[in-house]
């Protein structure tokens, strides 16, 4: 018999009272089996902080963008949302199928002139650097027309797909993934790429001039007047009506500083925004910091980026130096002169009525047209209209080329009234 320690110790208390010995214990026994794992303790204090990972590829280097598939673009103020808030967005209030329209209204339009692709009347001469955003082509009479839209678009819309190229590889939606400048914009931007606007440099050939913005060479597609004016303006009888002069949003014509009517004994300036690098993007569409740096696409410009060079410049608004007070001042004048002389109005047709005290005080500038019941134009003063027409219909107020805005406004005042204006005395250089 084997017998417990506590158990021995015992007996042998008792054989000392009692007067007996015992003999040696015995060895232990086997042990038994391991009992089931009690309930576990309380969490312990957190260890120490490992050291910081290796940081990933950024965006602009080609870094995949962290988060759900719906980042950049879907995301609360993602891309979508920012264009949502764009002129880009609002509903294009044309047809653009068969005619011209849809060369810059139609969702395809970019995209089908890349790809060389547009009609013409058999019997007219070829156009130029289409490929390159060039429109017009000679006509039989010794004009200009327009190339015609060659998609299958009926209405205008302006969407992703407009200026970036999707397909199967560089859609998100098919790769599951976004990675910077995964779907590249469908217009050449490298420093050596170009676009073309429609003024040419004289009464030849409508070859056009090139401009080179890189990035921005995709917005000179469609911001510059439709016609050259070089072929749209005659040495004499200029017949006007309510569709003549450039077409709505002619930016590129002004920031270029050569798309104007120009006097051939003036000279004029060039703007120093033109040597910004990817121009018109640079400022309308600033990397959004809390979207991945991604380019905003409510394309509104940022008075921020004016101050990297108007480094002294404290105010809020884009009246830098007082520029768009000066030059909103000259058109105020150019537009009285024109009213006076019988070539605006805001009639839609016939009759049509001069402007009126209160449309003439709106400063709604880009409403004016002209009249189609205004007696034929000498070239001169066709110019000064056609100039008028460019600056009120780019709304800029010549932010984009203060100097050169200034000097086709001083020159057409002194054109219709023969004195400098109240606004400039004398002509800027």
């Amino acid at each position: 018999m084997t017998f417990s320690r506590p158990t021995v110790l015992l007996l042998a208390l008792a054989a000392v009272a009692g007067g007996f010995t015992l003999g040696a214990c015995g060895s232990d026994g086997d042990k038994g089996e391991t009992g089931a794992a009690g309930a576990p303790g309380p969490q312990g204090p957190a260890g120490t902080p490992g050291a910081p990972g290796a940081p990933g590829a950024a965006l602009d280097a080609g870094g995949v963008f962290p988060g759900a598939c719906t980042t950049p673009c879907h995301t609360f103020n993602g891309v979508v949302d920012q264009w949502r808030f764009s002129n880009h967005s609002h509903p294009q209030k044309n047809d653009v199928g068969g005619g011209s329209c849809g060369n810059c209204h139609a969702i395809d339009g970019i995209a089908q002139r890349v790809a060389g692709k547009f009609s013409v009347p058999p019997d007219s001469g070829a156009p130029t650097n289409v490929g390159n955003g060039h429109l017009n082509y000679p006509t039989a009479t010794g004009g200009a027309s327009e190339i015609a839209y060659a998609g299958a678009s009926a209405i205008g819309r302006i969407h992703c797909a407009t200026c970036h190229d999707f397909n199967p590889k560089t859609d998100p939606h098919v790769t599951g993934s976004y990675t910077a400048r995964q779907a590249p914009i469908r217009v050449a931007g490298g420093a050596a790429d170009g676009a073309y606007i429609e003024k040419s440099l004289d009464g030849g050939a409508p070859v056009g001039q090139r401009v080179s913005y890189q990035a921005a060479n995709l917005c000179v597609y469609c911001h510059k007047s439709r016609k050259d004016v070089a072929f749209y303006i005659a040495p004499t009888g200029n017949k006007l009506s309510t569709h003549w002069g450039p077409h709505e949003g002619p930016q590129a014509d002004i920031y270029s500083g050569k798309g104007a009517y120009h006097d051939p004994t003036k000279t004029y300036a060039t703007s120093a925004h033109g040597a910004i690098t990817n121009a018109c993007v640079a400022c309308h569409m600033q990397p959004v910091a809390d979207n991945g740096n991604v380019r905003d696409h409510t394309m509104k410009p940022q008075v921020a980026f004016c101050k990297t060079c108007h480094t002294s410049y404290t105010g809020t608004d884009f009246d830098i130096q007082g520029g768009r007070t000066i030059v909103t001042k000259l058109i105020a004048e150019l537009q009285v002169a024109l009213n006076d002389a019988g070539y605006l109005t805001r009639s839609a047709s016939a009759p049509y009525a001069p402007l009126s005290d209160e449309e003439r005080g709106d400063k709604q500038f880009q409403l004016d047209h002209p009249r189609g019941d205004a007696a034929p134009l000498d070239e001169a003063t066709a110019g000064v209209l056609y100039n008028y027409l460019l600056i009120v219909r780019g709304k800029d107020l010549g932010v984009h080329n203060p100097t050169y805005t200034k000097q086709l406004l001083f020159d057409g005042i002194v054109k219709l009234t023969g004195n400098p204006p109240v606004a400039l005395p004398v002509r800027p250089q």
